[in-house]
C-alpha cells in the first residue's frame, strides 16, 4: 500500500510540473513572436506623407510670433504654405506668408521658401527667399524648421522653430 501511494504522489506532482513547463514554454513562444512582430512594424518605412502632411503650429522663440505651416503633397515632393504674425524682414510689424516647394532629402524636407509681407511693401531690401529644412522627430512627434545659409546649407545663427501637429 505504501508503494502505491508513492506512485500516486509522484504522478500527481508530475502533471502540474509538466503543465507549468508547457505553459511557460507557450508563453515565451508567444512573447517572442509578439516582440518580433513589433520590431518588424517599427522597422517598416513610414511614408513621408504620414510624417509631414498636416497643419503645424509653433512659436518663434526669437520674437514670440505665432507660426503656422500647412504642408501638403505636391506632384513633386511637398509644398508648404505658412503664416507668421511677426517676421524680422517685415520689420516685425507685419504678418508674413511663406510659400515653398519641398523635397525629401536625407530624412528631412528641404526647399526654399519665399517671404511675402502682408501690409504694404515694408520688407527690408534684398532677397526675401530662405533655404529651409524641416526635420520630423518621431520621439516627440514634432517638426523642426531650420533656416539654412543658401551658400553652405548650414543652419544660420537663429533658434529653430519647433512645430506641433494641429491637424493631419
Amino acid at each position: 500500500m505504501k508503494h502505491k501511494l508513492n506512485r500516486t504522489v509522484a504522478i500527481t506532482f508530475a502533471i502540474p510540473v509538466a503543465s507549468v513547463v508547457g505553459t511557460v514554454g507557450a508563453t515565451l513562444a508567444l512573447l517572442s513572436n509578439s516582440l518580433l512582430a513589433q520590431e518588424a512594424v517599427a522597422q517598416e518605412a513610414v511614408a513621408p506623407e504620414d510624417l509631414y502632411v498636416g497643419l503645424w503650429q509653433g512659436v518663434d522663440e526669437v520674437d514670440g510670433g505665432n507660426s503656422l505651416r500647412s504642408i501638403l503633397p505636391a506632384e513633386s515632393g511637398f509644398k508648404v504654405v505658412g503664416r507668421d504674425t511677426w517676421h524680422g524682414p517685415c520689420k516685425y510689424g507685419d504678418p508674413a506668408t511663406v510659400l515653398a516647394q519641398l523635397s525629401v532629402e536625407q530624412e528631412s524636407l528641404v526647399g526654399t521658401w519665399n517671404l511675402d509681407c502682408q501690409v504694404g511693401e515694408t520688407a527690408e531690401t534684398g532677397d526675401r527667399s530662405f533655404k529651409v529644412r524641416y526635420t520630423f522627430d518621431p520621439a516627440t512627434e514634432t517638426l523642426t524648421e531650420t533656416l539654412l545659409d543658401p551658400q553652405t546649407e548650414e543652419p544660420i545663427d537663429r533658434i529653430p522653430i519647433v512645430f506641433f501637429r494641429v491637424s493631419p
